[in-house]
Formats: structure tokens, sequence, C-alpha cells
């Protein structure tokens, strides 16, 4: 029998058994490091997630978006007048914008400052100043960020210290007292002391000053409407605020509302000012030469390197391409191309469009990589828009007036010019001049208790001329700017008014046309004891040389034989009390007198046109009631600032007189103006006379002072009006056949000239020649024949 050894036979299995243990470590390991790899992939995924769901404040600020939207602008329509003529237009240009963050990383800043500002055209001084304060606010603001959340304080009270700095300044604005001064803010520990708060408030309280400085008191003869919610020069618009402080490098307003609404806890630390835009739009030339500084590539010797943080913003540009005389009616765009005044304002539905988008995404660096489809929107232009306005009628109404206002040695022309036919504005003009000479009215000051503290009787002296028109700042920032008078000013008709109290009479029989009234030779105590006096004196006038003459006795005694409430009816019927609602910002609807305060001293006042504060534009509506043919003699209009087209329903009017009122009052009127031709315009009378029959009105008035400044009372010895200052005017329509046009023309506070009489500054000597000069231009170049010629008894 044959043995093995026994060390050989069990080699073997202890071999195997070894071989399995090799095995079963490696799968062990295998699987502890399988097991490490998920539960790190585990933890990554649970990292990943819980900074997509829950970021820290610190990350969610760096986090953007990898598909990038841009807003495609839209053309803003065009402004063009009634004939197509271009008005204001729109246009895009660049502007230079810098991200300070990174600008400020060039090795030779200085140098990069001057070779920008030489690109862009810009003062070297201007725009050094303007990086370096951003620059130095994102060092503070850094160093205010790096010490949080022991800075939160004194940030949140630099914030609550700019906010009420800028609400004190919005209540000045709408004319609100602002005494109360802005609250102190506490001084922040950032690396030793640095008074955040401090310097705030002393920024916010030297902006809360010049505030004050700038709305001073007025002195002003007519009342103006403070700036409310609707005034689109009110500071509450966040837009324009919000530009306002970006360009100053400061936190924009709305940021600031936005983190003061939050709780304590949640406020961030302050971000640092990565858009500051510098200077204007750029020229072509100029955006050639900020391109090439920031091109790649090699560069000349000696030449800077590529500089970097710069970007060519694309911006739209409102080019207004008509004259000064224009500006006020067209208006004026502000930031985001929005419109500011006028036509701009009124229309901006219409004007504005919609914005496009384009989506696309991006690499980690932002350069584009692709565009989905359907990731472009395209923009909507707005539409063109044609206003009423004739440019060429414009012009010659501003030459006109400017020519007699600077004649006259006036404080200001206004003119409004329509087609009562459609209720088209063809123009508006409106001119404030400063006059040699002319002092502020002295009002005397009042203590607490309201009692003079000054008489002022050794201030007040009659017979010097006073400023009578109120301030307007803006009009010396720009024309289109200014407040337009003709729709936002009221004064007293006086004459002017005198037709439609006449027309009304008329038509009621309470007199006759051929009716004799005793006008007491022309001197006469009305039944409330006032001393009433007439231009043209005379004994007995009959019912239509009462409104030929102007007799004021005449009209109060006429007056007496309505009721009260018959005369208030008459005022409010013609319009007087409402706005015309034209279309532009700030019209003021008047000043009637309610029925409820109706007494016998407001009939006789009323009946020659005192006790009723109008404007322009409602004489204007209201005097085309006589102007109107067939069947719409006797309406009132509905005013327009936009062009009647071709295929338009006529606008719906109300009857306020017959038409057989109508036309006789117009016919009585051109007895007027044949005064106004013969007496003040003789010389001018072209050889065959004037091509148009005109009929019209005078009037002139007294300038009332006005609301006295607070803490301010007038003068002893004043009777409430400047003793020898007026608002003189003439209303006229033209040709008396076939009105095509009707106008108003006020020439404001005409000047005293030596060898000049005080007749010659009435309406009829001071605004009765505007209305003749402008009516016959303008009917001559629309083509309108002229009227039949009649031949005067010698």
């Amino acid at each position: 029998m044959t043995t093995f050894p026994t060390s050989a036979a069990s080699s073997a299995p202890r071999a195997g058994r070894s071989a399995w243990r090799n095995i079963d470590s490696f799968n062990f390991v295998a699987l502890l490091v399988v097991g490490g790899i998920t539960l790190l992939l585990l933890a990554t995924l649970a990292r990943v997630v819980q900074l997509q769901v829950a970021p820290s404040p610190e990350l969610k600020n760096e986090m953007s978006p990898r598909v990038t939207s841009r807003e495609d602008l839209p053309l803003r329509g065009d402004i063009l007048d009634r004939r197509g003529r271009l008005l204001a237009s729109t246009m895009f240009s660049r502007r230079v914008v810098i991200d300070p963050t990174v600008f400020k990383q060039h090795e030779t800043l200085d140098g990069a400052i001057v070779a920008l500002a030489q690109a862009a055209g810009l003062p070297e001084g201007e725009v050094t100043k303007r990086i370096k304060d951003a620059i130095a606010e994102n060092d503070r603001r850094e160093a205010i960020a790096k010490a949080w959340p022991a800075t939160r304080d004194a940030w949140i009270a630099e914030l609550k210290a700019k906010k009420e700095a800028r609400d004190a300044a919005e209540a000045i604005a709408r004319g609100e007292v602002v005494a109360t001064p802005v609250p102190g803010a506490g001084a922040a520990e950032i690396e030793g002391p640095d008074e955040v708060g401090t310097r705030a408030l002393a920024k916010a309280n030297e902006a809360l000053a010049q505030a004050q400085e700038q709305s001073q008191p007025v002195k002003q003869a007519y009342a103006v409407p403070p700036l409310g919610k609707d005034d689109p020069f009110a500071l509450t618009k966040t837009e324009y605020a919000d530009e306002k402080a970006i360009l100053a490098g400061e936190t924009p307003p709305s940021e600031i509302a936005k983190e003061l609404e939050k709780k304590l806890e949640d406020v961030q630390p302050p971000k640092p000012i990565r858009y500051l835009p510098i200077g204007d739009v750029l020229t072509d030339a100029q955006v050639d030469a900020v391109r090439a500084l920031t091109a790649k590539g090699k560069r000349p010797e000696g030449a800077l390197a590529q500089l970097s943080g710069i970007i060519l913003e694309r911006v739209p540009v409102r080019e207004f391409v008509a004259g000064d005389e224009i500006a006020g009616v067209v208006g004026k765009v502000g930031f985001g191309h929005v419109g500011l005044m006028g036509a701009e304002y009124r229309l901006e539905k219409d004007l504005q469009g919609q914005a496009g988008q384009i989506a696309y995404m991006r690499d980690r660096s932002g350069r584009p990589l692709w565009i989905e489809q359907g990731s472009i929107i395209e923009p909507r232009n707005g539409q063109n828009v044609r206003l009423s306005i004739d440019l060429e009628l414009q012009r010659i109404a501003y030459e006109e007036v400017m020519k007699q206002v600077e004649f006259m040695n006036a404080a200001g022309g206004r003119l409004v010019m329509a087609n009562p036919q459609t209720g088209e504005i063809l123009a508006l003009v409106d001119i404030v001049r400063d006059v040699p000479g002319a002092l502020d009215f002295p009002w005397s000051p009042v203590d607490e208790k309201g009692r003079a503290i000054n008489d002022g009787r050794d201030l007040f002296k009659p017979g010097i001329r006073y400023n009578v028109l109120a301030g307007d700042d803006r009009r010396k920032i720009h024309p289109a700017l200014a407040r337009n008078r003709n729709v936002e000013d009221v004064y007293e008709p006086g004459s002017t008014f005198k037709p439609f109290v006449w027309s009304v009479i008329t038509e009621l029989g309470r007199a006759k046309m051929n009716e004799t009234f005793d006008t007491e030779g022309g001197r006469w105590f009305a039944p409330d004891g006032r001393y009433l006096e007439d231009v043209t004196k005379r004994d007995t006038m009959t019912w239509p040389l009462v409104l030929v003459n102007s007799s004021n006795i005449g009209m109060v005694k006429a007056g007496q034989r309505l009721s009260h409430d018959e005369m208030h009816r008459l005022v409010t019927r013609f319009g007087f009390g409402t706005k015309t609602n034209i279309g532009l910002p700030g019209e003021t609807a008047g000043i009637v007198t309610p029925l409820s305060r109706w007494k016998g001293y407001t009939q006789i006042s009323v009946s020659y046109g005192h006790e009723v504060a109008v404007t322009p534009v409602q004489m204007v509506r209201a005097y085309s009631a006589f102007a109107r043919t067939g069947e719409l003699a006797g309406t009132l209009p509905t005013l327009r600032l936009t062009a009647v087209e071709s295929d338009e329903a006529p606008p719906v009017t109300y009857r306020v007189l017959p038409p057989g009122v109508a036309k006789v009052t117009r016919e009585t009127l051109v007895g007027v103006a044949q005064v106004i031709e013969d007496r003040w315009m003789k010389k001018e009378t072209p050889e065959g006379g004037w091509r148009y029959t005109m009929f019209g009105k005078s009037g002139t008035a007294k300038i009332p002072l006005g609301a006295a400044p607070t803490g301010m009372r007038a003068p002893r010895g004043t009777k409430g009006y400047y003793e020898n200052q007026f608002i003189s005017s003439f209303i006229a329509g033209a040709p008396v056949e076939n009105p095509q046009i009707v106008l108003i023309a006020i020439i404001d506070d005409p000047g005293t000239a030596e060898g000049r009489a005080r007749a010659e500054r009435y309406g009829s000597a001071a605004a009765g020649p505007v209305a003749r000069r402008v009516l016959e231009r303008s009917l001559t170049y629309l083509g309108v024949p002229a009227s039949p010629r009649t031949e005067k008894p010698e």
C-alpha cells in the first residue's frame, strides 16, 4: 500500500482557504471604497441640493442664472405737427458705463481715467472725481461688510437718514412746510471709529437744506396748484430718483426702501457699486475711441494696456428738432425714455411702445453660447402722433407775441389759437420775460399769533413796478420744462367776459337790441355803493353799443335783471369752473364763486368780468360758441391737441346758445374790432384794408396780489391788487362770415414808458394789435378766401 507524506496532503486545502481569505479582503476593501465614494457622492449631492434650496446669504449675492435675458428697446413714436412736419424723434446712441470694482484694478488708475475721459470727450477732473468717489464708496461698503453684523445698526441708521431727507424734500416740493430736522444716526465701529451714520446725516441734512432753499415761498399773482401725485415733477417717481442716485454713485431710493422693509436679521451688507454711468451720450467718433481702449490685440508702444470694466451702453435719445417756440407744447422725456412734460407726457401710452426681449445661454464668463428657438420677442415700436399744432402758425404767433412783449416792456405774453369748427389747438404760445428794475413785492412779516410785526407802510410804494408772475425755475433749465400758463395759471378776464353775459341776457329777452340804457355819463355808483367808470363816457347807449363800447355801467344794470341763479348758471354753462381736458398736464379748472356764497357784490362783479378766474384755453373754448356756423352755431367744441383724422367722427358737443343769438353776438363784436383798427392800428392798416373781417373783444384787469407767503401779510394800504399793473387781453375770431380761427392774445403787465398814456396799456392797444396781425398772417397762410369788401361811409 502506497502512502503519501502527511505535509503534502494537507497543504492544498490550506492554500485554497488563503486565496478565499484574500478575495474576501479585496471585496471588503472594495465595498468600503464603493461605500465611501457613494457616501461622498450622496454628501456632495446633499450639499448641491442644500446650496440650491437654501443657499447662504453670501452665496445668494453671487448666484445668477445661466440664462441671460436682455431687453430689446423699442423706438419711441415720432411727434409730428398737423401737416406731418417732424417735431421730435428717437435715435439710439451709446454712453459710457463703468464697473468701479473692475476698473480700479488697472495698474495706472489715473492714466486709465485720463484715457477714458479724453476718448469720451469729458472733463478729466469730473471723470476722476466720479470714479474715485465711487471707488472710495465701495471701499467703505467693503469695510462695513467685513465687520458685519457689528456695523448693521449704523448702516440701517444711514439708510433711514437718507430716506427721511428725501421724504422731507418731497414734502417741500409739494408745498408743505418741513421744520423737523432729520434725526441723528449713531457712529459705527469699523476697524476703528468710522462715522458712517454721522457722515450720512450730514449729507442728508445738506440735501434737505438745499431743497428748502430752492423752495422758498413764491411771490405770485396767481394761484398755482402745488406739486402733487399727478405732477410729473413731483419727486415721487422711483425711476427718476433712482437714476439721480445712480449717477451720484449712491444707493437708489428703491433699494433703500426695500432694505428698510426687511426684518433686522434679514438686512444684508451693502453691495458695491457696479454700475456707474459716466457722462452723456457719445458721438460716433467718441464711441470708436472708447472701443479702441477696450479692444484686444497688440497695442502701440507706450500705449495703455487694454482697459477693462467699461461698457458702451445702448440708450435711446430723444431728438427735439423744432424750435424753442414749440418746446413747451411738445414737452420732454426723462429717465427710461418716459414723457415728463407736454405732449410727451400726455401721449405716453401711444408713444412709448413695448420692449422686446432676447434670452440666451451663456458660459461661466458670461459670453453667449446659443439662443433657443422662441427666445426672441420683437419690440413693438411706439405709434407716431400728429398734433393739432401747425408749426408755421406757432412760429407766426410766437413772433408776433414776442415783438409786442418787447415793445410794451411787458412781463410776458400768451396766445392760444384754435379752429372753432373742429376744436383743434393750432398754436400755444407762452413767453416770460425778466422786467428790468421790477422789485419783489414787500410782504410784511407777522408774529406767531398772526399779528403784523411791521405794517409795511414804509416798504410799500404804489408807484413801484413789482414782479407779478409766479416764479418758474424749470423754464430757466429748458423751455420744454416750463409751466404752461395757458392751462395752469388763471386770471380775471375783465371785459373779454362781457360777450358771454351780453349774449345770455339777449337770449333771455332781458334786454332788447333797440333798447337804450342810461349810462350816467360814464360815472355811477352801483347798488352796493361801488364806484364804476366807463372808458367811453356817454349819457346813453343802445344795448349793442353797451357791448361795443364796453360799458361797465350798462352791463351791471342789465346784469341786475338776472337772478343770482341765472348769473351763476350763465358762467358755468360756458365751461368756466371745469377743465377743458385739452391734454396737457397741470390744467386747472379756474375759480367760480359757488352759488351758496353768491351775493349781490358777486352779481355786480361778474357782470363786467370780475370775481371769476379763467384760463386762456377756457376762454377760447367758450368764445368758439360765437364762431361756429351751421348746426354747430352756439355750441362748445371739445378742445384737442391731436389732429383730427379725415375719417374721424365729430366730437360730442353741447349747446350754450341758440344759433341766432350766437350769430348776433358775433356780428356785434365786429364793431369792437373796427375801433381797434381805426384807433390803434391806423398806421399798420394795409392799402385797401385788412383782408379778413375780425370780430373781437378787449379786456383789461388789475392783477391780484394773491395769497401771502407763510408768515407774511399784505402791507397796510394795499387793496388786494397791484395798483398800476394789468393783464391786457384781446379775444378774436375771423373771418366773420365763416370763422376759421379763434384766438386770445394776452400781454402780462405791459409797462409804462415816457409819453405812453395809460390807455395804451389797456387790452385794445396792448393786445389788440397782436390778435389782428396774427389773424391776418395765419388766415393768409391757410389760404382762406378774403372777406367781402364793404365800403365805409364817409
